[in-house]
């Protein structure tokens, strides 16, 4: 049976959220057992753009600090980051309120620019990835995800947080591969096999800052912001994922990427075989988040494996002229290439080769994309 440590926790105040974490790798075994003397870490943050610290966006510099000084009592070889889609991780760290953290505790920022190759030998559909290779070529693993709704995901939580591996505009590449969500949700999970298997008698850690997260249409700007006040901790990213959707109140039978992961057995994504430690679920009774718009199961998500059907029955994105800065992020991260921008004009996109992967969305700094509304026939057929 897996473990999932609970704990409650209201504000950013160092001193408590360190006592929380020191509280849940204690239930673990203790962070003598989970990280040996002089050991090599590498804690991976959620970095996904350069966002404020306050936006329940990225990972926020008081859990980093936090896990960072509770690391040094067992070693000082530790490395920290992440890799932003389309900006630089300096530039996305000081944007963050990370990167004075990390020069306060004299740590070594990862440069995710040198790759290696990781391997799944029970892959679904991608059995090899290219990724960074000083985030695999460690001893214990620290991953620290922000709980957040995702437009494409329904949730992005532990696992989907493995993603960051995969180095700057790579991941869009991924997106077409898997051009549909349930042919994405395989992809992740032959990539967090692939983890499994690079980490096999080392040890991953997860540690869910829930804090401040995001509801509605994240993982990015569209998301609206909502304390869940938690911080959750596992060495199971699937577990951990189950319980954060039972915490907030969403949809299991929609967080896709969890349920292909319990089916692999990758790990435990059945509630009732989980050891729950710590803080009860009733005590987060009036923690509830909203899910993404016209969010699809699995059946929906079977259906979109037909690419015309998508067209006919999804929304795509739009882009809001009064927000618009022109920056034209939306244009570098598109996977297919179908958001294209002119000097000093507004974004097109060409929605009948739109993958609906969303990821103008994530990256967009001022909100400017949302949704169209779903066409009739999509709301008749997946009413």
């Amino acid at each position: 049976m897996s473990k999932v440590v609970i704990k409650k926790c209201c504000e950013y105040e160092l001193d408590d959220v360190k006592e929380k974490i020191k509280e849940s790798f204690d239930y673990l075994g203790g962070i003598e057992k989970l990280i040996s003397p002089n050991a090599r870490v590498f804690i991976k943050c959620n970095c996904v753009g350069p966002f404020d610290k306050d936006s329940g966006i990225t990972t926020h510099p008081i859990i980093a600090k936090a896990v960072l000084q509770l690391v040094k009592e067992r070693t000082k070889n530790i490395i920290i980051g992440d890799n932003p889609a389309t900006r630089d991780i300096v530039f996305t760290l000081k944007k963050n309120g990370l990167y004075d953290i990390i020069n306060e505790e004299n740590v070594t920022i990862v440069n995710g620019k040198k790759t290696t190759k990781i391997y799944n030998s029970t892959a679904k559909i991608y059995n090899e990835f290219e990724v960074s290779e000083e985030m695999v070529d460690a001893d214990v693993f620290i991953n620290l995800p922000k709980l957040k709704t995702h437009s494409l995901a329904y949730m992005t939580c532990a696992e989907k947080n493995f993603f960051g591996l995969i180095f700057g505009l790579n991941k869009a590449a991924w997106h077409v591969k898997a051009s549909n969500p349930l042919e994405f949700g395989e992809a992740i999970n032959d990539l967090y096999g692939a983890v499994l298997e690079t980490f096999k008698n080392k040890n991953i850690i997860n540690i869910c800052d829930g804090i401040l997260g995001l509801e509605g249409e994240g993982p990015s700007t569209g998301g609206l912001k909502k304390k869940a006040n938690v911080i959750i901790t596992s060495l199971d990213a699937v577990s951990l994922d189950r319980v954060a959707c039972e915490l907030v109140k969403l949809d299991n039978n929609k967080c896709f990427i969890t349920n292909l992961a319990n089916e692999r057995n990758y790990g435990n994504g059945d509630i009732n075989k989980i050891e729950l430690l710590g803080d009860k679920l009733d005590e987060f009774k009036d923690v509830a988040f909203l899910a993404p718009k016209d969010s699809l199961s699995i059946v929906g998500l079977k259906i979109l494996k037909i690419k015309p059907l998508r067209n006919l029955l999804l929304e795509h994105p739009k882009i809001d002229h009064n927000l618009c800065i022109r920056c034209g992020e939306c244009a570098k991260i598109c996977p297919p290439h179908t958001m294209k921008i002119e000097k000093g004009k507004f974004p097109k996109l060409n929605s009948t080769k739109c993958i609906r992967c969303w990821c103008c969305a994530e990256v967009c700094p001022q909100n400017a994309i949302c949704k169209t509304n779903r066409p009739i026939l999509g709301k008749i057929f997946f009413k």
